[in-house]
């Protein structure tokens, strides 16, 4: 739900976070809570309320002190994970960067972990309930040196400069994301306009949208990142003078903080299966680096659309998910419940690329009942014209 800067202040009261505060803990029954939060507050802010308190628990897996901070549902999805902000902000440190301008500030997560590595951020945003919101979750995480305004991004005010900017358009209208990048706030001219003349930007954009229609629509980088945390692509960001590393291309693995630069678009050979299967991080597949690191490592894809690289001998790395092949079949129930039967498999997890079918319902067709213990991962993948399942289990490193 999208709030005013007066329910904003509402939620942030002392009284509202005493009455968050107990009931962190009090039962799981929504409708119950949100009747008593009623018999608090006004029904609009009982209703922000309610909403916050389940958002809350969500933010967990967001940021370490996600049980205190503020947002609604469109500011939570749109802020960028604690571990990706601290390690994107270290870049800024190992920079020199002293001083920042974050103008789509949003509830200030990045701005928060620049500020925590002592450096001076001007925060602004035309949103009066996310700049109130940074404001609360600065104090959440114990921090200072922050600037914060509400203020569209086309005005920049005089004492700023024409320092080093962050920007984090806004690819959602309420709770609906925008794919298209010519639809983001601010617009790409604006960021162009904002971007010039800096000695260093980075601009955070969808990991979502091709490179390569990033790179039509917004001016040239310095340097590319796309970033992963946990396996999912979070974001690509575009890098500009000081704070670019020198090399054009580059993926980054969180939480293990690997990181991989090479030639984008290097082609990796195609052949056949081999007697292991790895499955590759994303920031390696939406930076375009998949066939250079695959060529360095004696990899070849199955087939050039499929991201899945085979190989003659284990691969371990913090970029690569590593398999033991066991059988390669045709994704044809009868087929495929024979290798399984013969395997004693009792419970598998599916991959899938290239397969437009969900995980639950392959597996509901391939293994209908138990045939033993064994648990496997099941590699399906679009090969040619054909659709095969791989199946395996993880490789151990000696």
């Amino acid at each position: 739900m999208k709030i005013d800067l007066k329910t904003a202040r509402a939620l942030t009261s002392e009284e509202a976070q005493e009455t968050l505060l107990l009931f962190r803990n009090l039962g799981d029954d929504p409708l119950a809570i949100q009747e008593s939060f009623r018999g608090l507050f006004p029904k609009k802010i009982a209703e922000a309320l309610g909403e916050l308190r389940a958002l809350r628990r969500r933010a967990t897996t967001k940021f370490s002190r996600g049980l205190d901070m503020f947002f609604t549902k469109e500011q939570l999805q749109q802020s960028s994970s604690e571990s990706v902000a601290c390690y994107r902000a270290r870049r800024f440190r190992e920079a020199g960067v002293e001083e920042v301008w974050d103008p789509c500030c949003g509830i200030g997560s990045d701005a928060i972990a620049l500020a925590r590595l002592g450096i001076r951020v001007h925060l602004s945003d035309k949103d009066p309930s996310a700049v109130h919101f940074a404001e609360a979750n600065a104090r959440v995480y114990g921090v200072d040196g922050l600037d914060f305004r509400e203020l569209d991004c086309g005005e920049q005010p005089e004492e700023i400069g024409p320092g080093v900017i962050f920007l984090d358009p806004s690819r959602r209208r309420g709770s609906r994301r925008i794919m298209s990048p010519e639809d983001w706030s601010p617009a790409p001219e604006r960021i162009a306009a904002l971007l010039a003349g800096r000695p260093g930007a980075g601009l955070k954009l969808s990991p979502a949208v091709a490179i390569d229609q990033l790179l039509e629509i917004y001016p040239e980088p310095d340097e590319i990142e796309v970033i992963s945390l946990k396996g999912e692509a979070k974001e690509t960001v575009f890098w500009y003078g000081c704070l670019a590393c020198g090399s054009g291309r580059r993926a980054t693995s969180l939480p293990a903080e690997a990181s991989y630069a090479g030639a984008e678009h290097a082609r990796a050979p195609v052949g056949d299966f081999g007697p292991f299967l790895h499955d590759p991080d994303p920031a390696l597949v939406h930076a375009g680096l998949l066939g250079a690191f695959a060529e360095e490592r004696s990899l070849r894809t199955v087939d050039p659309e499929i991201a899945y690289l085979a190989g003659d001998e284990p691969v371990f790395s913090p970029f690569l998910d590593t398999f033991r092949v066991l059988a390669v079949e045709a994704l044809d129930p009868r087929k495929m419940r024979k290798v399984l039967r013969e395997l004693g498999v009792g419970s598998m997890q599916i991959r899938k690329r290239g397969i437009a079918e969900r995980p639950l319902t392959l597996e509901q067709r391939l293994l209908p009942k138990r045939f033993g213990d064994r648990r496997i991962t099941l590699l399906a993948a679009r090969v040619g014209d054909r659709h095969l399942g791989v199946v395996a289990e993880p490789a151990e490193e000696a």
